[in-house]
């Protein structure tokens, strides 16, 4: 796994509720064709198994928090996981790594985390490529 800066997100105009819940994903300034969750991205990360990234919709104290894996090509998003609630704040504070498929998430003001576990298939609304798991701590 590899911390990366490759990746952005297009920047939106106009009021913030006029925005679509998807951004055009950029890679070196160049759009993918690609679409993800988000209007900021907090963390990226190249893993054995595609790009992991990590965006948010930057909207104060009703934060959520999108985990999107994206194919090594671009062509696809493979697994995509949400953190957020309605009125309630889940502000990412750390990603750490364990091996190339784990990696546990910490929100700030949450008691214990969520571990995330990159599997090699999935079977849609069955058995999701990014398995999510909280552990209270």
């Amino acid at each position: 796994m590899n911390t990366i800066n490759r990746f952005s997100l297009e920047a939106h105009v106009g009021p913030y509720e006029s925005w679509p819940l998807r951004s055009r994903l950029l890679i070196d300034g160049a759009p993918t064709g690609l679409k993800v969750k988000g209007y900021v991205l907090l963390r990226q990360f190249e893993t054995a198994s595609g790009f992991l990234l990590v965006t948010d919709y930057d909207c104060p104290f009703e934060e959520s928090v999108n985990f999107v894996l994206v194919s090594k090509d671009l062509r696809k998003v493979l697994g995509e996981r949400t953190l957020g609630a309605m009125y309630g704040t889940f502000l990412l504070e750390n990603v750490t790594w364990t091996n190339e498929r784990h990696f546990a998430a910490t929100f700030m003001g949450i008691e214990g985390h969520w571990d995330f576990r990159i599997r090699d298939w999935s079977m849609p609304l069955i058995f999701q490529r990014l398995k999510m798991t909280y552990v209270a701590s």
